[in-house]
C-alpha cells in the first residue's frame, strides 16, 4: 500500500480549527510529492497535454486559486505577488490545441524556484489564516471560510489533474516517488458477464443542508425512472479491449462517429493513450513507469473510444446514463466508507476489476467507485435548484453547452469531496483522464 493516506474531509457542522488545518496540509504535501516527481526544470515547462497548460502553471495555479479567494472574502487584505496572481489564476478548456497556443503564446512563465517560493509564501499566509480565523460554525457556502474550502477542494482537484500531466511526460523526465505502490495484476481475467440492474426510482444530487463541501454541480435534485437494464459486471479491461483493436477498431469508421472519427485521424490513434506498442504486443506507461500491459486492470480511454468499443460490440451496447448508475451503485443501503474502494490513493494506480470485494454493490457490479472513472452517456447537465457559487461563477455554467461529457465514481488518485457520491465531474470527449467505462444494453420487453 501507499505510505500516504489521504485526510478524509471534514463535517462543516462539526469540524474543529485541527482539522481543518490538518486537511489543508494533507492537500498541500500530496501536491508538493507530485512537482517534486518531475526531474530536471526544463520539465516544468513541457506541457505534456497539448490541450493543457504548461506543468509550471500547475505548480503555481492552486496557491494563486487560495489566495484570489480569500482576498475575495474578505480573509486577506492583499495578495503577495499580483502577477502571479494573475498569470497563474485561471485554467483552460480548448477545444483545439491551436485555440491553447494562442492564448498563452504571449505568456512569460517564471523560473521553477520563483515559483517554488511563491508556493512557499502562499503556504504560510494561508496556514496563518487557518490559525487566526475565528471558526464558526456551521461553514456554509455564504461563510468567508467557504473560501478556504473551496481552495482545499480546488487543490485535491488538481492533485489528481496534474497526475494525468504527469502520466504523458517522457519517461527519464520523472521520478517515481518513495513507497509508491501499484496494484498487483494478474496474468488471466475475469469473465466480464452481463448483470441485469433491476429498475427504480432514484433522487440525484446533494442537499443544500449536506455538511461537506459541495460545488456548485452538485446541488439541486433530479427524480428520475429508471428502467431495468443489463450491464458489464466489470469495467472493460485492457483484455477486453485488445479484441477491438485487434479486430481493426481504430480503422473501422463505421464504429466512430463524424466528430470522434475527425479526432482519431487528425491525431493518428491506432490504440489506447497509454498503450505502447512493442514487438507485436504492448507495454503500458503507469504514472512513473513502463510496465507489461496489466490485462486485468480497466481500460482507460476517452469517450470517443468507448462509444466506439460500444457501437463494435452491437446490439445497442451503450454507456451507463448518470441516473443508471446512481440506481446500480446508491440503491439498497449504500454505506458511503471510501476505504472499501481504489479511492484515496489506496493503490497509485488502477487495480484488477474485481479484485475488491468491498468495491462490489449491492447491483452485483464491481468497481462503480473508484479504480478509474466511469464514463457516462450524459452531457454534463444541471440539477434543477443549481445557482452558480459567487467566489467561482464559470465552475460549471460555461459547460451545459453539449460539449462536456459526464464521468462518475472518482479514480485511484481520486480524493477529497471529490471522491464522495454526490461530485459530477466532466470533460470533453477528446479529453483523457483516468478513466473507463463499462457496458449497457436494454432490456427487450
Amino acid at each position: 500500500m501507499n505510505s500516504f493516506q489521504c485526510t478524509y474531509p471534514p463535517k462543516l457542522n462539526s469540524c474543529d480549527r485541527k482539522v481543518i488545518l490538518d486537511y489543508f496540509e494533507n492537500a498541500w504535501q500530496m501536491e508538493d510529492m507530485l512537482m517534486k516527481s518531475l526531474v530536471g526544470e526544463d520539465t516544468f515547462y513541457l506541457n505534456p497535454d497539448p490541450l493543457r497548460n504548461p506543468l509550471i502553471f500547475y505548480l503555481g495555479h492552486s496557491a494563486v486559486f487560495y489566495i484570489n479567494k480569500l482576498i475575495s472574502v474578505g480573509l486577506l487584505e492583499k495578495g503577495i505577488n499580483s502577477d502571479y496572481e494573475i498569470l497563474f489564476e485561471i485554467g483552460v478548456d480548448p477545444e483545439i490545441p491551436e485555440e491553447l497556443n494562442e492564448a498563452i503564446a504571449h505568456l512569460e512563465w517564471p523560473q521553477v524556484s520563483q515559483t517554488w517560493e511563491y508556493r512557499k509564501q502562499a503556504h504560510s499566509v494561508i496556514s496563518e489564516v487557518i490559525k487566526t480565523t475565528p471558526i464558526t460554525l456551521p461553514i456554509h457556502p455564504n461563510h468567508p471560510l467557504w473560501a478556504l474550502m473551496m481552495g482545499i477542494e480546488h487543490q485535491r482537484i488538481h492533485i489528481e489533474t496534474s497526475s494525468m500531466l504527469i502520466r504523458q511526460l517522457p519517461i527519464e523526465t520523472v521520478k517515481r516517488p518513495q513507497n509508491w505502490q501499484y496494484a498487483p495484476f494478474n496474468g488471466y481475467t475475469l469473465q466480464n458477464e452481463m448483470i441485469q440492474v433491476a429498475g427504480g426510482v432514484v433522487k440525484l444530487g446533494k442537499a443544500f443542508d449536506e455538511p461537506t463541501y459541495g460545488w456548485d454541480i452538485d446541488y439541486g435534485d433530479r427524480t428520475v425512472e429508471v428502467q431495468s437494464f443489463l450491464a458489464s459486471k466489470y469495467l472493460i479491461t485492457n483484455a477486453d479491449f485488445i479484441y477491438f483493436v485487434k479486430d481493426g477498431g481504430y480503422e473501422n469508421q463505421a464504429y466512430w462517429d463524424e466528430e470522434s472519427w475527425y479526432w482519431k485521424t487528425e491525431n493518428n490513434i491506432k490504440y489506447p493513450k497509454f498503450w505502447i506498442p512493442q514487438n507485436g504486443n504492448y507495454k503500458y506507461r503507469a504514472m512513473f513507469d513502463e510496465i507489461d500491459l496489466p490485462l486485468d486492470w480497466p481500460v482507460e480511454v476517452n469517450h470517443y473510444e468507448a462509444m466506439a468499443y460500444c457501437r463494435w460490440q452491437g446490439k445497442d451496447t451503450r454507456l451507463m446514463s448518470e441516473a443508471e448508475y446512481h440506481l446500480a451503485t446508491y440503491s439498497n443501503g449504500f454505506v458511503e466508507d471510501v476505504d472499501n474502494y481504489n479511492l484515496d490513493f489506496k493503490f497509485g494506480s488502477p487495480s484488477p476489476v474485481g479484485m475488491l470485494e468491498t468495491a462490489k454493490s449491492y447491483s452485483g457490479l464491481y468497481d462503480l467507485r473508484g479504480n478509474v472513472w466511469e464514463h457516462l452517456s450524459d452531457n454534463l447537465n444541471p440539477l434543477s435548484g443549481y445557482k452558480p457559487h459567487f467566489l467561482y461563477e464559470d465552475n460549471s455554467a460555461i459547460f451545459f453547452d453539449t460539449k462536456h461529457q459526464m464521468m462518475l465514481g472518482g479514480c485511484w488518485i481520486t480524493n477529497g469531496t471529490e471522491a464522495l457520491k454526490y461530485y459530477r465531474n466532466w470533460f470533453r470527449p477528446n479529453f483523457y483522464q483516468h478513466a473507463g467505462f463499462r457496458i449497457v444494453q436494454d432490456i427487450n420487453h
